[in-house]
């Protein structure tokens, strides 16, 4: 028997983005999803909410060096945005986001690629592993390139009750990060703060 989500799946679809992109802290998914012919609305979608210390990523070479010399890359969400549709009974909403990243290579960087994953989350279904899926992705520098956009699309497919409380089922993402990223991302937004 299938839990909570009858599935994520994730397309890699890796391509330059044409427009610049501003982060996004909150951005509501589209609200104007259809009647399908019934006078009754369904639900409003629910919000996307980009978690604020989980949207960038620092990665150093090895060792205990913390300056810019050391950066492999940094790696950041610029942008979202997303579409949602329920089917006919309005038991399922069906999700697709599209999620822009800014990645930078770093001065130490000799591979000329870079890992990472990235994850969508909706506490309404924690504690089950269906409600947090992780994704990963990997950007690859062609010759002096030293900074692309990436676009990864995946698609959600939430199962609702007959009258949901929307907001109950708010989706989070941001970059998966160790605790010392974490640690990492905190202590800058602090000495960002005090200046």
């Amino acid at each position: 028997m299938k839990s909570f989500f009858f599935g994520w799946r994730g397309q890699q679809l890796q391509r330059r983005l044409l427009q610049s992109c501003a982060i996004a802290a909150i951005i509501p998914l589209l609200s104007a999803c259809g009647a399908f012919g019934s006078k009754n609305l369904p639900p409003r979608c629910p919000e996307v909410l980009l978690l604020k210390h989980a949207n960038s990523v620092t990665y150093f070479k090895l060792g205990s060096g913390r300056d810019i010399t050391d950066v492999l890359a940094t790696i950041a969400i610029v942008d979202f945005k997303g579409e949602c549709k329920y089917n006919r009974k309005r038991t399922k909403a069906d999700i697709t986001l599209s999620v822009a990243f800014d990645v930078r290579r770093g001065p130490a960087d000799r591979s000329r690629a870079i890992d990472f994953r990235y994850f969508v989350a909706i506490p309404k279904f924690h504690p089950a592993p269906q409600g947090k899926s992780i994704f990963p992705l990997q950007a690859k520098f062609r010759g002096n390139q030293i900074r692309l956009n990436l676009i990864d699309e995946i698609r959600l497919e939430i199962p609702l009750p007959l009258r949901p409380k929307i907001d109950e089922y708010s989706i989070y993402m941001g970059i998966q990060l160790t605790p010392q990223q974490l640690e990492y991302n905190q202590s800058q937004a602090n000495r960002t703060q005090r200046r």
